[in-house]
């Protein structure tokens, strides 16, 4: 044997060496198996959902059909989800479908599943949903809405939220459903969309079928105005400390309610009695809220100025906004016979008697006394005591309501339907706050809160 042949004889042999180890080749694909669970369920009378495991292996699936015993026809190839709905099928139809798993070896041999869609529903439905909710800036609320379906429904009804306020950001108020049947839908309310009333519109759709219902969002941001010239009014103090009892109460009485409020401290410099010094919020600061507590203590010379009472009555004349006006010094300065009830002076008639509906008022000076609730109003069953303090009388006149009586005497009246556009309402309390107990004073705030 010569040297070429030797040569030639060890490739061959290398070579053969190499073959029988493969060489590097890949081994041969294994047809994949069929999906472990696959179901067909028939959603309504034209479609049919359909939904299967995972398989080990396959890169994809082919679903077929057939009706009626007759040949499968591929419904979807190349598949890479586990599910896939069915449309355009016919009522009352009986449907086989078969699943295969496909790999680069092929396909499984195929799983099968019958489904028969029913026959026609009905797609209609009512919608309605409760006329209005009121919810505090930068707070949520919910409400539940009713939807009812025929004896035989076919299809879902699908919820979204519509209107020029509807969006996300603190300028929109934005929606969700959920809850069990996705009915209950929860308005978030940012926290700078104006106060007051914004329509959004809930509309359902179910195929061709729509409808639509409107709810009424009112929007409360509150405004306590502390007038009562405690310590914090004085400008050298820090007037985000509350030192007065009324100061206290208040704002317990708010955070207990859950509102949403803000506080204005008046400032006082303490320079004399002269009727426009100092003054409150204007009547623009004001517009940014739905409702003020504006409270001036046992203080007695000029607690609301000339020009308060000018912006107030703008504030009213507002649409939809409610005063709560604690202040005996204000029944003080417009008492014009001292402790006998007395049209108010001049000047203070047009809010008085225009706008919160009292006829006379009285200043029969300090005393112990006790505040009974009006029955039959938000006040009833109220029983509270009030230490000595100053208080005023008041007759209410057409359309005015009493709502805390010493004894025969109203101590407190409220107005509804007032202002320019008549959707204002306001309460006068001719009492200081600060001389019930906390308890006590929660508790009436709270009940005219909701006059």
């Amino acid at each position: 044997m010569n040297k070429t042949t030797k040569m030639t004889l060890g490739l061959l042999l290398v070579t053969l060496s190499l073959a029988s180890c493969g060489g590097g080749s890949p081994a041969p694909a294994t047809l994949p198996d069929n999906p472990a669970t696959f179901t067909a369920t028939a959603t309504n009378s034209t479609t049919a959902l359909l939904n299967w495991s995972a398989v080990s292996g396959a890169s994809n699936f082919t679903l077929e059909r057939k009706t009626n015993g007759g040949a499968y026809a591929t419904v979807a190839a190349n598949l890479g989800a586990n599910t896939y709905t069915d449309t355009a099928l016919t009522p009352n139809t009986s449907y086989t479908y078969r699943l295969k798993a496909v790999n680069s070896a092929g396909s499984s041999s195929g799983v099968e599943r019958t489904v028969t869609t029913p026959a026609p529903g009905d797609p209609d439905f009512t919608l309605s949903a409760p006329r209005s909710v009121t919810i505090q800036s930068g707070k949520s609320g919910t409400v539940d809405l009713t939807i009812t379906r025929p004896q035989n429904p076919e299809g879902t009804v699908a919820l979204s939220l519509e209107g020029p306020d509807v969006g996300s950001g603190a300028g929109k108020i934005a929606g969700t459903f959920g809850g069990a049947n996705g009915t209950t839908l929860t308005l978030s309310v940012g926290a700078d969309v104006a106060v007051g009333p914004h329509t959004v519109t809930v509309r359902g759709k179910n195929g061709a079928v729509e409808k639509t219902a409107q709810i009424i969002v009112n929007v409360e941001r509150w405004l306590l105005v502390d007038d009562d010239r405690s310590s914090n009014n004085w400008p050298a103090n820090d007037p985000n400390k509350p030192d007065s009892n009324a100061d206290t109460f208040s704002r317990a009485a708010m955070q207990a309610s859950g509102k949403t409020f803000e506080v204005k401290v008046v400032p006082y410099s303490g320079s004399g009695q002269d009727k426009d010094e100092p003054n409150g919020p204007s009547a623009q600061e004001l517009s940014r809220y739905s409702g003020v507590i504006w409270y001036t203590g046992g203080t007695i010379v000029h607690p609301i100025t000339d020009t308060d009472r000018a912006e107030l009555a703008a504030f009213l004349n507002t649409a939809n906004r409610k005063l709560i006006l604690l202040s005996p010094g204000f029944v003080r300065d417009g008492a014009t016979n001292g402790g006998t009830l007395a049209a108010p002076g001049t000047a203070y008639q047009p809010l008085v008697t225009g706008l919160l509906g009292i006829d006379k008022v009285a200043f029969p000076g300090s005393a112990a006394f006790t505040l009974t609730g009006e029955a039959n109003t938000v006040m009833g069953g109220i029983t509270v005591n009030v230490a000595s303090s100053v208080r005023g009388f008041l007759q209410p006149g057409a359309g005015a309501q009493a709502l805390l009586r010493e004894g025969t005497n109203v101590v407190a009246a409220g107005k509804a339907n007032i202002g320019a556009t008549s959707t204002s309402r306001a309460v006068l309390g001719a009492f200081s706050l600060g001389h019930l107990a906390q308890g006590d004073a929660v508790t009436v705030l709270q009940k005219l809160l909701h006059y």
